[in-house]
């Protein structure tokens, strides 16, 4: 008897786990990180497994969360409520991943104030760029600021990230007609391995020797009757993602053009090439198309954008159901690593979801999760009657989505920290306005 009470209690403890989403099968571990990749802390977090109910899923004690996938399955979902820390009267964004093991495990969400910002210092830097030819006036970049002088030697005081190992760019200018662009860059220069502190004084120099050279950005080929985009160049290194300026290196139009390039890059240092080009259509909808190309620094020449085909101007979701569903007749959608699909309520919460190949495994249509039963979830409403704003994106890239969703990411999956390797993304959009 006390065998079979035993057995029993094994049998009813397996079916719970499984029930839950427990073990036995495979660990899904979320990772809830701020744009730098450091733990964010979600007002709630919930999962599901296939296409089951909404859980409600607890932190372990380490504030991380993870759930098990049972063995024979690999859908899961997840859905994370993002904080706004210092602006908590807002509405808080939602962010569902519906994903298969397959795609990722350990996938990383973005909350982007889910913690407190890092401490930020001013920097003193006396810079010379007087043994540039030509050169009146430089700018001191780092990766959250930018300084000008008025001249070509004279302190300036850029404000860093007080983390260790930062990266400061000195850029020096033919004019000190502000606002100066690439056109008016004459040399450049990334100073490394910066130690961010209090009281801290650099002496930074640019000579000719530091002279940046040119390249070409080709036309971009837009679809018919849309009206120019526009390109930037940008730089991205290990110790600082400079891609807050973009108009660093080159900008332009989707005509083509040029940007400029800086000596001394290494294979760890890429240019963030970006074009993008958007229409507004009669019947109330705005397309997009962009495309995104982390370019090895060391290596590279002339940039060229691959745009992806855009959405039919007549497409739109499923508003008469109970909520809202989103077709995939996207043109080029057997090529997408992902969609995001989102919708506004009226009451101005955004529920936002990405959605693989995999998890979708066929269908025809994504349709907006119910997680209203959810604690901490009440008010993110997909009902069809409450839809305010809605978006469709389909996301293309060199890399696997697994890749992408390793690290903090943006709307489109780009990275917000360093790639690791070099990337592209192509990005094709439509919403209501």
């Amino acid at each position: 008897m006390r065998n079979r009470l035993g057995l029993l209690a094994v049998m009813l403890l397996t079916a719970w786990l499984a029930g839950c989403g427990g073990g036995p099968g495979t660990k899904v571990t979320v990772h809830v990180q701020t744009g730098r990749g450091a733990q964010a802390f979600p007002l709630a977090v919930a999962y599901r497994i296939a296409d089951g109910e909404w859980e409600w899923l607890p932190p372990d004690k380490k504030a991380s969360y993870g759930f098990y996938v049972p063995t024979g399955q690999k859908r899961y979902g997840v859905a994370v409520r993002c904080a706004i820390m210092g602006m908590m009267s807002l509405p808080t964004p939602v962010r569902v991943y519906e994903l298969t093991t397959d795609d990722a495990a350990d996938p990383v969400v973005l909350c982007p104030n889910g913690a407190p910002r890092p401490p930020r210092v001013g920097v003193a830097v006396h810079g010379d760029v007087s043994a540039v030819t030509g050169a009146q006036t430089f700018s001191a970049v780092s990766e959250i600021d930018r300084d000008h002088s008025s001249s070509n030697q004279e302190d300036v005081e850029p404000v860093m990230i007080k983390e260790p190992s930062r990266d400061l760019l000195l850029l020096a200018y033919s004019t000190n007609a502000f606002p100066y662009g690439p056109a008016d860059l004459l040399a450049a220069r990334v100073f490394r391995g910066i130690e961010p502190e209090e009281g801290l004084e650099l002496s930074l120099s640019l000579t000719d020797a530091d002279a940046v050279g040119a390249a070409q950005v080709e036309p971009v080929t837009l679809p018919a009757g849309w009206p120019a985009g526009d390109y930037q160049v940008a730089l991205q290194t290990q110790g600082g993602r400079f891609d807050n300026y973009y108009e660093l290196l080159g900008r332009g139009t989707t005509g083509g053009g040029t940007y400029r390039t800086v000596s001394g890059l290494t294979a760890d240092d890429f240019y963030v090439f970006h074009a993008d080009a958007q229409v507004s259509d009669p019947g109330g909808t705005r397309r997009s198309l962009a495309y995104s190309h982390w370019v090895p620094a060391a290596g590279a020449g002339d940039l060229e954008a691959d745009l992806p085909a855009a959405f039919a101007e007549s497409y739109a979701p499923d508003l008469g159901g109970e909520r809202a569903s989103f077709g995939l007749s996207y043109p080029e959608a057997g090529s997408a690593v992902a969609f995001s699909f989102s919708v506004t309520s009226n009451d101005h919460v955004t529920t936002k979801a990405w959605v693989s190949p995999a998890w979708l495994a066929g269908a025809a249509s994504y349709t907006m999760p119910d997680l209203t039963g959810v604690p901490g979830f009440s008010n993110a409403v997909t009902k069809s009657g409450e839809v305010a704003r809605w978006e469709a994106c389909a996301i293309q890239s060199s890399s696997q989505l697994g890749d992408l969703l390793a690290r903090p990411h943006e709307e489109d999956l780009s990275p917000t920290v360093h790639p690791g390797a070099e990337l592209d993304l192509e990005t094709a959009c439509i919403w209501n306005h």
